[in-house]
């Protein structure tokens, strides 16, 4: 029989809290459908989900949400992690994806 995955096997996001240590948003960290790259969201239940285009950008984010210092640590110290392990992880397979050269007008000749 298969073992149920619990909730807390997951550890792809990090929860972020209010002053009153309710949850009200998380913040989120995959790997792209594009190979190489890393999908950051932000997902708040009040406004909605949102993709940050870098690290900083998240920080901005947060900073407008009011987020304390000591979360953003969190959040930095929880990305580092992420994709650290998600780069390992990439590295561990070898894909063999050649880049194909377009074919000019002058190949052909």
């Amino acid at each position: 029989m298969k073992n149920k995955i619990k909730e807390k096997d997951f550890y792809n996001s990090i929860d972020l809290k209010d002053k009153n240590g309710n949850v009200w948003g998380a913040v989120f960290v995959s790997t792209s459908k594009e190979f190489g790259k890393r999908d950051i969201i932000l997902m708040d239940e009040k406004s909605g989900t949102h993709s940050a285009r870098s690290i900083t950008e998240l920080i901005n984010m947060l900073s407008k949400k009011d987020v304390s210092f000591t979360d953003k640590k969190r959040v930095l110290e929880f990305l580092a992690e992420r994709l650290r392990i998600l780069e390992q992880d990439s590295n561990m397979y070898n894909f063999n994806t050649s880049k194909t050269k377009k074919v000019t007008k002058k190949d052909k000749k």
